[in-house]
């Protein structure tokens, strides 16, 4: 059965170590920071949203354990601009478990988990090229709300 189990400190310093490299290559993927910048760039904004870490207030770290097994791991906050909605900041199913219909489920649980916690809406950012995420979350009950757009020269 999968749960949403609250990270330890040990989970989240073992999270963070690994979620600035991938959030710095998924930007330099998208085209948004150069690969020499990426990983300061983005261990200034993880130090931005996290001042305190695990313990910023408003901010909200689970595991996703399957019968006891960690396969992923969610870190949702009360979003800046509306009160009443939690943003999913990052949401990770391993790649062994994935296709095995867990992140639909993790959602699910979230949604739960939100709820419970006084959310009335659950709102994320999911890069472009990241279409196996997109699909996951239209499933889930996503709307595209905004759409930026960007064109090379």
């Amino acid at each position: 059965m999968l749960t949403l189990k609250q990270m330890s400190q040990k989970d989240y310093d073992a999270y963070l170590s690994t979620a600035v490299t991938y959030y710095a290559s998924e930007k330099v993927k998208a085209g948004t920071w150069t690969e020499q910048l990426a990983f300061q760039k983005a261990t200034e904004e993880y130090q931005r949203l996290l001042p305190q870490g695990i313990q910023t207030p408003d901010n909200y770290f689970y595991r996703l354990d399957q019968d006891g097994t960690k396969i992923g791991v969610i870190w949702f906050a009360k979003s800046k601009d509306n009160p009443e909605t939690a943003f999913i900041y990052d949401f990770q199913i391993g790649n062994a478990y994935q296709n095995q219909g867990y992140g639909k489920q993790a959602l699910k649980l979230v949604d739960t988990e939100a709820a419970k916690l006084g959310f009335r809406n659950i709102a994320l950012h999911v890069f472009g090229s990241n279409q196996r995420a997109l699909h996951l979350y239209r499933e889930s009950g996503f709307e595209v709300t905004d759409i930026n757009m960007e064109k090379r020269l």
